[in-house]
């Protein structure tokens, strides 16, 4: 039974040795037409996609960019001038400044506090006002001299402008994201070297695992720049896929060339492959199968950019198992021995068979077994007591505050809450649709008055803005639907407020965070017959993906809990390890989320990270974090268990089994460790919030999982449960069996390839 069950990766694994060299052609294939996509596709990658699409929010915010001509993109201007803004000579050099821009067709309107009468373009000191040029929606890419020239035109005109606007801002974030990369790069790959240098003691085995993730990443970068000409795609979708592409990569490539050198003490090249397939060939399997499985959690929440994400993350990850489990092993068939060559290090260290380190690992398992109950309950004290935090999480769609501090569009975004009184610049928008399809019929108005009246008792209300606002006569009041009987003035109020069935009241407000929810939320309780209150704007973004995201979690968690179980299932042939194995890994990820709250969100570390605190969460984060971190946990879990098993099922010797499982793991789980804390500690060096905190999140997750998990939780739970670690009814043993899935050592049969 144990021969048949590994025969069909053993299978594979003689399959790529005798055709090793086709199978790198196809690798090199691959990546040539990877490259040839990155050079001639056009991505289309978004900053924005943190609020569903289907939510009232982004609803109201496009009928605002299609109905009414404004709510879409838009320049903001802050004008700084040496005298007041009420001098005739301020309003000159303002005007004269923007006067290109309120004459190009890309843009809808120019709107000034001198065209709009409004007071809340004016700074509180008076010595400033702003500008807004909304982007017309069928506008193309504006040209990138746009800014500068208004910079500089600025400049000769005596005044200094400071550049906000969600054009602004997502080129900044786009900029962030592309430079956060690179100093990602730069930092982690020579230290990664170093490690695998230090883990394999050669130059060779040091430099394969880096081109499994390297294959993954342009790969998968070249698919996802495909995939935003039709679909869409986040900007940071690259970044998970560098994050995982070398991380997992990397992994899983350690774990292959550790076992095949192991191998390659024992057998001819042929066997050592056909035997890594067999053993660690399968954990790989099963670690990215389920990697795959809790990314595919981020299907359920509404929001396109965590979808885009997850779908990042899985195509990477799903890249690096397929390279991993061909292009890899085919250029370990084709080096073979010389997998040792160009030696680097201490003589010897190369060929030991147990490093001191994998010795540390198992006196320490050893030390936990003899006193299991004394180190599991303060151990599991401390991790659910460090999760407590990530109860009090508070999150938000994004906005200007993943940029740092010193960027010129946060800086006028500030200026903007700061400065300038009420909020005017971005009042909370207000549909009012009408039962009966006409926004002026008597009861449609009497709906709308009602609305106003109680909308300006709500807390935080400074101001209420519609068509009825400048009535001062009483014309609405008394109004019989007869359009014909309005005055010009009222008349253009009309057509600026009103669109057949629906009315736009805008709400100046200065409440901000969970002031500005609770605002948004009052707004829509507001009872009126014969009409109905849709909220739109940020406040109404931030409602909207709060409730998402609480949709998206309970069928999220269901969906990853019952596939990891069944993957683990099968993966180990027992009933209660894979619930052990998932008890674990909520703990961990809850402290990893619940130190996530700590410093990003409370403000902890804030000088020494570089960052600063805004007392909120980016949406995408704890929800990509808790996919990720779920995945990577278990991608260590299988792959100790896996060792672990091997040796129980060799000697039936529980005890033994965990610590010697421990010791012939330590030396690659720690050195995949090591490497997957770089390459995410790598992304807290980015300015951008949103990939330092995913950055710091994942590489503490790793630290937990590798040292507490690893050396605490693992060998003590195992020394509990004893032999009901691996007890499964019959009918499971026998189906894991029979799918070829057992951890047992296969059996060996000399090859007459045995000389290659």
């Amino acid at each position: 039974m144990v021969r048949e069950s590994i025969a069909m990766l053993y299978r594979w694994g003689t399959f790529l040795f005798s055709n090793r060299k086709r199978v790198l052609f196809v690798s090199l294939l691959g990546l040539i037409v990877s490259i040839a996509g990155l050079a001639t596709i056009a991505p289309n990658l978004s900053s924005d996609g943190f609020v569903d699409e289907d939510a009232e929010s982004f609803q109201v915010d496009e009928a605002l960019a299609t109905e009414f001509d404004r709510g879409g993109d838009s320049l903001v201007f802050i004008f700084d001038a040496e005298q007041p803004i009420s001098e005739p000579a301020v309003r000159a050099a303002v005007e004269q400044t923007l006067l290109p821009l309120a004459n190009d067709p890309q843009f809808a309107a120019v709107l000034t506090t001198w065209n709009t009468g409004n007071p809340g373009f004016v700074s509180e000191n008076g010595f400033s006002t702003l500008a807004i040029a909304q982007i017309d929606t069928a506008a193309d890419v504006l040209p990138e001299d746009v800014v500068p020239g208004v910079e500089e035109r600025a400049e000769q005109n005596g005044l200094t402008v400071s550049t906000g606007g969600g054009e602004v801002i997502g080129e900044a974030i786009g900029t962030g994201v592309e430079e956060g990369l690179l100093r990602a790069e730069i930092f982690s790959i020579p230290l990664t070297i170093i490690v695998q240098l230090l883990v394999f003691g050669g130059l060779i085995a040091a430099g394969v695992p880096l081109l499994v993730g390297l294959l993954a990443i342009v790969g998968a970068v070249a698919i996802i720049f495909g995939l935003s000409t039709d679909s869409f795609q986040s900007v940071f979708a690259v970044n998970i896929v560098t994050m995982l592409g070398l991380g997992l990569g990397i992994d899983y490539s350690l774990f292959m060339v550790a076992r095949f050198r192991e191998e390659l003490k024992h057998r001819p090249t042929n066997e050592a492959i056909a035997v890594s397939m067999a053993t660690v060939g399968k954990t790989i399997l099963f670690s990215a199968i389920t990697v795959i499985f809790a990314l595919a959690a981020t299907q359920f929440f509404p929001l396109p950019a965590v979808r885009s994400m997850g779908q990042a993350g899985m195509i990477v990850v799903g890249l690096a198992l397929v390279y991993g489990l061909t292009f890899l092993p085919a250029l370990l068939a084709v080096l073979g021995p010389r997998i040792d060559s160009i030696a680097i290090g201490l003589p010897g260290r190369r060929n030991r068979t147990s490093s001191g380190e994998g010795r540390v690992w198992h006196a320490i398992a050893e030390g936990v077994m003899r006193r299991p109950v004394a180190i599991l309950v303060p151990v599991l004290a401390v991790l659910l007591i460090a999760g407590i935090p990530f109860l009090r999480l508070d999150i938000t769609p994004g906005g200007p505050e993943v940029l740092p501090t010193d960027d010129p569009a946060r800086i006028a975004t500030e200026r903007l809450n700061t400065e300038f009184p009420g909020g005017e610049a971005e009042p909370v928008p207000v549909l009012i649709t009408a039962a009966d399809g006409n926004a002026l019929s008597p009861a449609s108005i009497s709906a709308l008055t009602a609305f106003v009246t109680t909308a300006s008792s709500i807390e935080h209300v400074n101001r209420v803005d519609s068509f009825i606002s400048t009535d001062t006569s009483g014309v609405w009041a008394n109004y019989t639907g007869d359009p014909a009987s309005l005055s010009a003035d009222l008349q253009a109020q009309v057509d600026q407020y009103v669109r057949t069935d629906s009315v736009l009241v805008e709400i100046e407000t200065s409440a901000e965070g969970a002031a500005l929810e609770d605002l948004v939320r009052d707004l829509r309780d507001v009872p009126l017959t014969g009409a109905s209150v849709e909220v739109g704007g940020f406040g109404g973004a931030s409602v909207d993906t709060v409730d998402g995201i609480a949709e998206g979690i309970v069928p999220a968690l269901i969906f990853v809990i019952i596939g990891s179980y069944l993957i683990l299932l099968l993966t180990f042939g027992s009933v209660l390890l894979p619930i052990k194995a998932i008890f674990m890994t909520l703990l961990s990820i809850s402290a990893s989320l619940g130190a996530l709250v700590l410093v990003f969100q409370d403000g902890r570390l804030e000088g020494l990270l570089n960052f600063q605190a805004s007392g909120e969460i980016i949406s995408t984060t704890p929800i990509l974090l808790f996919c990720i971190m779920f995945g990577l946990s278990m991608d260590y879990e299988v792959l100790m268990l896996s060792r672990i098993q091997e040796e129980y099922l060799r000697t039936g010797d529980n005890r033994s089994s965990v610590a010697r499982g421990l010791e012939k793991s330590a030396k690659v789980v720690t050195g995949a460790a090591v490497i997957m804390t770089i390459v995410f500690g790598g992304f807290m060096l980015a300015d951008i919030v949103v990939l330092k905190s995913m950055g710091f999140g994942l590489a503490l997750a790793v630290l937990i999982d590798a040292t507490i998990v690893r050396a605490l939780l693992v060998p003590a739970t195992m020394r509990l449960m004893g032999r009901w670690n691996w007890w499964a009814p019959t009918w499971i043993t026998t189906l894991v069996a029979r799918l070829g899935l057992s951890h047992a050592e296969p059996p060996m049969t000399r090859s007459p390839q045995a000389g290659d």
